[in-house]
C-alpha cells in the first residue's frame, strides 16, 4: 500500500510528524494516527508499571504504552485518539511509547 503521507502536525519538541493510517507507519518514523482505542491494560509488575492501549483503524493496529503511568482519563474502550510519537517494534508489532494524544470526537478530525 503506497503512504500517503502529509506534513501536518509538529510534537511538544517541535519536531515534524506524519499523518499516516496505522498499516503505512514505518518503525522509526515519527507519525500522527487516528483510530478508535480497542483495549486498555495496566501493567503493574515489578519494574516500571504502564498504561497500555490498542489502538485501531481501518488499516491497523498499534499499541500505545505510557511508561510511569496507572491511567489516563478519558482512554476506555471505544473512544476515538490521535496519537503521536515515534513508531517501534515490540514482540513483533508496532509500539508508540509515552505518545502525545488528543481524545477525538467522531467525524471531527
Amino acid at each position: 500500500m503506497t503512504a500517503e503521507k502529509t506534513w501536518r502536525a509538529r510534537t511538544s519538541t517541535g519536531q515534524l510528524c506524519q499523518h499516516v493510517t496505522i498499516c503505512d507507519a514505518e518503525v522509526g518514523d515519527v507519525v500522527e494516527v487516528t483510530g478508535s482505542v480497542h483495549t486498555v491494560t495496566l501493567h503493574p509488575s515489578g519494574g516500571v508499571e504502564s498504561f497500555e492501549a490498542d489502538v485501531s483503524d481501518e488499516t491497523g493496529m498499534v499499541h500505545l504504552v505510557w511508561l510511569g503511568r496507572r491511567r489516563l482519563t478519558g482512554i476506555v474502550p471505544s473512544r476515538r485518539i490521535s496519537a503521536r510519537g515515534r513508531v517501534a517494534m515490540r514482540d513483533g508489532r508496532k509500539v508508540i511509547f509515552n505518545p502525545e494524544y488528543e481524545l477525538t470526537i467522531p467525524g471531527g478530525e
